[in-house]
């Protein structure tokens, strides 16, 4: 197995609201455990992040159809949060639909470090870490979503895509104790 960390879209928009902040910090804390456990075991980890250009020229369909731009280039809300463990050894993805492999070169990205096992974590669940998650099974990744480590505020969504992750697909959803034990023989 060789894994990479991959968190995604843990910026200011994505907990503008209550509903969206309630586990925050115990996700926070989640994924910088993985983080960590990355750094002990030398596994790469990708930074995702949502930017759009305020030129629309990278605005979805619903975007444009409300004339509403989000996450824009140099924008506070498409920060990173600054309670992320980051520096220069991460490398930083930037994204512009659901999934991480639409419109980037992640895929090529991950194929010249041979990695076959991504690791996944952050937000939503039923959104872009789900989607991210089935795109990597139909690009042959192998899948593990952090359980800790990511979240949903709409659970019966969540709910779902972890039944298409674990059932249909035969992925792995482990929480991060897990993960460490799964890791455990990597760089020994």
């Amino acid at each position: 197995m060789k894994p990479a960390l991959v968190i995604i879209d843990m910026q200011h928009y994505f907990f503008r609201s209550e509903e969206r902040r309630v586990k925050l910090s115990e996700l926070i804390t989640s994924i910088n455990e993985l983080i960590d456990i990355s750094y002990e075991k030398n596994i790469p980890i990708y930074q995702v992040l949502t930017v759009h250009k305020s030129d629309k020229s990278t605005w979805n369909i619903v975007m444009k159809k409300y004339n509403f731009g989000a996450l824009l280039e140099s924008s506070y809300e498409a920060e990173l949060l600054p309670e992320i463990k980051f520096d220069e050894s991460q490398e930083v993805i930037i994204k512009t639909r659901q999934s991480t492999f639409i419109r980037t070169n992640f895929e090529e990205k991950l194929r010249e470090k041979n990695i076959d096992t991504l690791i996944l974590c952050g937000v939503f669940t039923h959104g872009c870490v789900g989607r991210t998650a089935v795109d990597a099974y139909e690009r042959d990744f192998n899948v593990i979503v952090g359980k800790n480590a990511s979240f949903s505020h709409l659970k019966n969504q969540e709910e779902a895509m972890f039944e298409v992750i674990e059932k249909e697909q035969e992925q792995l959803i482990l929480s991060n104790e897990e993960i460490r034990k799964l890791l455990s023989n990597i760089g020994n």
